[in-house]
């Protein structure tokens, strides 16, 4: 790697692993949610970084994949905690004004946090801060062997692959799956243009298409705690003999705004990954 370039690409690691380990270390003396979803996003730069790395490196893919594996766990144990709280914020939503007719649904949601909330906090207890410094050392000793051309040959590589996906998963009817993995798509190359710029690239896509994109992103937000709701408030409905008509209006407004938010993320899309193309 040029010299000028190590110390560049590890700042923007360096700024993200400095505050996921600091998170970690808060978390693992109290857990809270706001905190636990800032580490879930630190962790997500390090799978998207990690897989850079195995594209420039390509016949070392096996060992550098392995790079994330003692935080692969929590990694996933922090979207539970992420999903719970969308759960909490669509009860808020949907029900609280009218909450005293939901006091069953209010203690589930409350037990199912505890739940998720107790796992990580031991997963993190697991976790020693000595796997914290090899983390570093093991990305620092891959990133020493990437130069400029061949960063921006692996960012082209993945960011070409995504937008193949995206416009194969637009051409059929956008179900949950499909839109949950064009969101992570999309924030992945959010992450691998800021390393672009990081390092003196210029940008692939135009102000306009990122605009676009956090656009997107921002109803797909929306649309995801819709998701879960649904799912999370479906799930506790099924296991019940009969189903109070309280719950009736809650899940007709629920699936109303579920098809609205579906068709916004349909058209945006249409429009997003038009200007996408090369």
């Amino acid at each position: 790697m040029e010299s000028s370039t190590l110390p560049l690409i590890l700042h923007v690691f360096d700024k993200h692993y400095d505050a996921g380990k600091a998170l970690f270390e808060e978390l693992s003396k109290k857990l809270k949610s706001k905190k636990s979803i800032e580490l879930e996003s630190h962790l997500d730069f390090f799978s998207v970084y990690i897989q850079l790395l195995e594209r420039a490196h390509f016949e070392k893919k096996r060992e550098i994949s392995q790079i994330l594996s003692p935080f692969k766990v929590l990694h996933k144990n922090l979207r539970k905690v992420k999903h719970i709280r969308f759960i909490q914020d669509g009860f808020l939503t949907y029900m609280h004004a009218n909450k005293r007719l939901y006091p069953d649904y209010e203690k589930l949601i409350s037990s199912d946090k505890n739940r998720v909330y107790s796992d990580v906090y031991e997963l993190i207890l697991s976790i020693p801060l000595q796997k914290w410094e090899d983390l570093y050392r093991n990305i620092f000793q891959y990133s020493k062997g990437m130069s400029i051309l061949s960063i921006n040959t692996a960012i082209n590589q993945i960011i070409n692959e995504e937008v193949e996906y995206f416009q194969f998963g637009t051409k059929t009817r956008l179900d949950a799956q499909t839109i949950s993995e064009i969101y992570k798509g999309l924030k992945k190359v959010t992450v691998l243009e800021k390393i672009r710029l990081s390092i003196g690239l210029n940008s692939i896509f135009t102000h306009e298409v990122h605009e676009e994109i956090d656009a997107l992103g921002t109803v797909m937000v929306d649309w995801h705690k819709n998701q879960l709701l649904l799912q999370h408030l479906g799930s506790h409905l099924g296991k019940k003999e009969d189903i109070s008509k309280k719950y009736q209006p809650v899940l007709t407004l629920l699936k109303k705004n579920h098809k609205e938010l579906t068709t916004d993320i349909d058209n945006r899309c249409q429009y997003l990954f038009k200007k996408m193309l090369p």
